[in-house]
């Protein structure tokens, strides 16, 4: 659960309607929403300090998003690369080009052994 979703979740057992804070997507808008929903009830000093108390637990808990680490073999083909769980956040979509001759000049039939293929160049060095 992200810490926008755990604020939305406050927010609504605190009394809120979800629809107050379908929109929010920081977490300063969850505290906002929060704030107003706090100020415009008639709470009880006490239920105000749990909502604070249940506030910083929150924040002190926030975490970095998961992020996916993802190691990619350079092949003659290009790859597309995604992350492959929902449960990470960072990784988007990483495309990783095809390798080919290109990469260096001396790729070139005169210095392939005759009937080598090398990145799609096969040789004809005979010598």
């Amino acid at each position: 659960m992200t810490n926008v979703e755990a604020l939305k979740s406050l927010y609504v057992a605190l009394g809120g309607e979800t629809s107050g804070v379908a929109n929010a997507v920081t977490i300063i808008d969850c505290l906002n929403a929060i704030g107003t929903l706090l100020g415009s009830a008639a709470a009880a000093a006490a239920t105000n300090a749990d909502a604070i108390a249940n506030i910083a637990a929150v924040a002190s808990s926030a975490v970095a998003p998961a992020l996916q680490d993802r190691t990619i073999t350079p092949s003659t083909s290009k790859q597309t690369v995604k992350k492959t769980s929902d449960s990470y956040y960072g990784l988007g979509t990483v495309t990783v080009n095809a390798v080919t001759s290109a990469i260096d000049a001396n790729i070139v039939a005169g210095n392939i052994k005759n009937g080598v293929t090398i990145l799609g160049v096969t040789g004809s060095y005979t010598g």
